[in-house]
């Protein structure tokens, strides 16, 4: 299978996701699995889903998204894929590797590795 730049990129999206969502999650788990429930499994509230939100705009500059678009976001995959669609449609940008050690390093964290 040929991977193109935008593919590429793509994997990189759900590591980064993936890990800010185990780093900030109140329910603490070993692997953040992609149907883990934000809310439900791993014990997002509206204060902790507003910094996830705040730091994936931040990172992959991501437009604000609208209170019905934000309550389809359930899982972690759904929000893995939105980043994903956002970044391979050109309306985000894969973030460099210096901003995404940076984040981590604000929580105490090593940046995930692809």
């Amino acid at each position: 299978m040929t991977h193109t730049p935008a593919a590429l990129g793509a994997e990189a999206v759900s590591p980064v996701v993936c890990g800010m969502v185990r780093l900030i999650a109140p329910r603490k788990v070993d692997r953040v699995e992609p149907d883990h429930r934000l809310v439900g499994d791993l014990g997002f509230h509206s204060l902790v889903l507003a910094e996830l939100g705040y730091n994936l705009e931040d990172l992959y500059g991501l437009r604000v998204l609208t209170p019905e678009e934000t309550m389809k976001l359930e899982r972690v995959r759904d929000v893995v894929e939105f980043v994903r669609t956002e970044v391979a449609d050109g309306r985000a940008q894969l973030p460099p590797d210096d901003e995404v050690a940076a984040l981590f390093a604000r929580y105490g964290a090593d940046a995930p590795t692809a």
